[in-house]
C-alpha cells in the first residue's frame, strides 16, 4: 500500500470543500449573527455601567440618561 492511498480523515469530519455553498452560507450567516450580538451585548452592558459610574459620581446628564 503507498502512503497516498492512506485516507487520514475521519468521516465526521468537517470539510468545506465538500459541502454545498448554501450550507457553507448559512453557517458563515449564523457566525456573523452571533458574533454581531456579542458585540452588542458587550458593547450596551458596558456603556451602561458607565454611565451608573458616571451617576454615582454626581453627572447629572448620565444620570437623566438612565432613566
Amino acid at each position: 500500500m503507498n502512503r497516498k492511498d492512506i485516507n487520514y480523515r475521519s468521516p465526521g469530519f468537517y470539510d468545506p470543500e465538500h459541502r454545498s455553498p448554501k450550507t457553507n452560507g448559512i453557517i458563515v450567516a449564523i457566525f456573523c449573527v452571533l458574533l454581531g450580538g456579542a458585540f452588542w451585548i458587550s458593547l450596551t452592558d458596558t456603556l451602561t455601567q458607565q454611565q451608573k459610574s458616571h451617576c454615582e459620581q454626581g453627572w447629572q446628564p448620565a444620570c437623566e440618561a438612565l432613566k
